[in-house]
């Protein structure tokens, strides 16, 4: 799986920094998923590799939910479908970000669910990588169905070794 980012850090008061400025000013939102975009379009191979984006679904009513906000921003962006349907959350987790890395796994393991008719190319759309630990999640049950999970995007990456 190829982590395509627009910017990554590698201490956590910057990304949590940036995080915030992501994901309360529109213009920082735009900005940087216009990089994304650009990121995308750039690699022509790639670019015409998969059949749709897919976004991380969450249980949660009473925030936003900047994976499908992002997916969406791109999907228009880029004239290339998404599908809100193939994902699903079953299961409640906790706010991966509040547990220590080591456990996150296990919080986030089988919260998911996919919906695919097989062969699909697939692209997953999410908003922050840190542990790794929603996507590897999330291909799990999408690799079982579709005939490739080629890349997962994130605006923000944080590569730490904590």
């Amino acid at each position: 799986m190829k982590i395509i980012h627009a910017v990554h850090y590698d201490n956590f008061e910057t990304f949590h920094s940036f995080m915030k400025d992501f994901k309360t000013c529109e213009d920082v939102f735009k900005h940087y998923a216009d990089l994304l975009c650009e990121k995308i379009i750039s690699d022509k191979d790639f670019f015409k590799s998969f059949d749709f984006f897919v976004y991380i679904p969450s249980l949660a009513q009473d925030r936003v939910n900047y994976s499908l906000k992002l997916a969406e921003y791109i999907s228009k962006k880029l004239n290339i479908p998404l599908r809100y349907d193939v994902l699903e959350k079953i299961k409640p987790t906790k706010e991966l970000k509040t547990l220590p890395r080591i456990n996150r796994k296990e919080e986030i393991e089988n919260a998911f669910h996919a919906n695919l008719s097989g062969g699909e190319n697939i692209c997953v759309i999410d908003d922050v990588y840190a542990s790794g630990a929603t996507l590897n999640e999330v291909s799990k049950f999408l690799k079982s169905s579709a005939k490739d999970v080629s890349v997962c995007f994130a605006v923000a990456a944080l590569f730490t070794t904590v």
